[in-house]
């Protein structure tokens, strides 16, 4: 480090450490007015830095995803996730109008009588 940057980076201490009352004249003091409004300011900087690196990192995964050999399979084994998701979620919320377990069980009487097995 050179001896000018040495003394700047020891200037910037002291003004860092320095009480706000002590700060030259020529800096402009802050107003109680302006203080929300500097929060604010830096709350939407903060959320939208955050917003831009969640961009950013759905942007690399789907770079990633993107690049796998396996895509169709993976594609397929995506759209049949969401389908049961949906299935259960219509299910909670109550669309359907018939019961799982009689639905369950039509379906296993169906599966019974499509491979030629009685009931009995």
């Amino acid at each position: 480090m050179s001896q000018t940057e040495h003394e700047q980076s020891a200037q910037e201490r002291s003004e860092r450490e320095r009480p706000q009352q002590e700060r030259p004249a020529n800096a402009a003091p802050a107003s109680p007015a302006a203080a929300p409004l500097e929060l604010l300011t830096l709350l939407a900087a903060g959320v939208a830095d955050l917003a831009f690196d969640q961009l950013r990192q759905t942007a690399d995964r789907a770079q990633h995803v993107m690049r796998r050999s396996d895509l169709k399979e993976l594609l397929t084994d995506g759209v049949v996730e969401l389908r049961k998701r949906g299935e259960v979620a219509a299910r909670r919320a109550g669309v359907g109008a018939e019961n799982y377990l009689e639905t369950m069980a039509r379906r296993a009487a169906e599966r019974v009588a499509a491979e030629g097995h009685s009931c009995a």
